[in-house]
């Protein structure tokens, strides 16, 4: 009778065992969903070549959900390296990737309004003019370009006044594009988050007497209320930067891992995606720096819990001037693939999220 109920209760914990592991397998536990994007320099070489054929990166072409051009790259300036709109169509199309657009020219003149409305124009344009779409539209650093006291040009604008530029921006990127998703990119080391969070750097805090999140939360109430949505916060903060612990000037104590968890945490609060570019200032170690740093970057990020929506590889430097083959150390595909290989395994997650 004993053997008899000892052998009843083994067989319940097997199959209490059993159930747990079907209801909550390991995988479902610690897999996270997010998407993964790739941005190659505009001030290196053309990425024309790499458009063309992805067999030289077909490891991080299946991989990726966005492809970011830089704006200038289709408009023609003559200090970016030019990027064929029809490339970049049928490389999305074959690919069955997402095009971002990075645009940043929110220059201070007395007409600026709508000539920045027109320079956007220019640099989507080109896409819809063969065939594509552009998924979104990331706005560099919009708020510090036209900010009253960081910026000494006699039409910079009070936040008040950014706020409410944004909002007609907005609507009339969405009159034209209704699908497109528009959000922020940021700088990050170089504004004081909170008076507690300061910046490694903060100077555009400094001059202007705003801190970020102030700025960040009065352009998103502007935009609510107005029916508009700010899709998507990226931010700019390469690694170089995140592992400071004390400002430049090394009179304050800099917590970037505590900004970016409060950035995550608002961004999900306000049901905006959380987006970070994961780089580094190659400086003078090259593209060997930029790779090491680069991936050293995201083993940070996963002990300090910080989970970004969509992880950005991204470099605007020269270097690493080389985007192929992704199979030879250093060049821009090869940190890619590398990179993304590590993500994976320190974020698991079950497929390729959105695609």
């Amino acid at each position: 009778m004993v053997l008899q109920s000892l052998w009843y209760l083994i067989c319940c914990l097997i199959l209490v065992q059993l159930t747990l592991v079907t209801a909550f397998p390991r995988n479902e536990l610690i897999s996270k969903g997010y998407k993964i994007g790739i941005a190659p320099s505009h001030v290196t070489e053309s990425p024309n070549h790499l458009l063309k054929n992805t067999k030289s990166w077909s490891s991080v072409a299946g991989q990726i959900n966005i492809y970011k051009y830089y704006g200038v790259q289709v408009a023609g300036v003559d200090w970016a390296t030019p990027v064929n709109p029809k490339l970049l169509v049928d490389f999305a199309g074959n690919e069955k990737v997402a095009l971002g657009c990075e645009f940043g020219d929110f220059h201070l003149s007395p007409n600026m309004a709508e000539r920045i409305v027109q320079t956007a124009f220019q640099q989507l344009d080109p896409i819809l003019q063969n065939g594509g779409m552009v998924d979104s539209l990331h706005l560099d650093g919009p708020i510090r370009r036209m900010l009253k006291g960081y910026q000494t040009h006699p039409d910079a604008l009070s936040l008040e006044e950014i706020a409410a530029f944004m909002v007609k921006f907005w609507k009339q990127m969405k009159r034209k594009y209704p699908k497109i998703k528009i959000g922020l990119i940021t700088n990050l080391p170089n504004w004081d988050y909170t008076k507690n969070l300061v910046g490694y750097n903060g100077h555009f805090t400094d001059k202007s007497g705003i801190y970020f999140l102030e700025a960040l939360e009065r352009v998103n109430r502007a935009l609510i209320s107005s029916g508009e949505q700010m899709a998507f916060l990226e931010v700019d903060c390469p690694f170089n930067y995140y592992r400071e612990t004390r400002t430049r000037n090394k009179d304050a104590k800099v917590d970037n891992p505590a900004k970016l968890s409060h950035l995550q945490k608002w961004c999900k609060e306000n049901e905006i995606q959380f987006n970070l570019v994961v780089n580094a200032e190659p400086r003078k170690e090259g593209a060997v720096g930029f790779y090491e740093l680069t991936c050293k970057y995201l083993e940070h990020l996963e002990k300090d819990k910080i989970h970004p929506d969509t992880f950005f590889f991204q470099s605007w430097y020269k270097e690493p001037f080389a985007h192929l083959p992704e199979n030879k150390k250093y060049t821009f595909m090869n940190t890619a693939k590398d990179a993304i290989a590590l993500l994976v395994e320190l974020y698991p997650r079950k497929s390729k999220a959105s695609k």
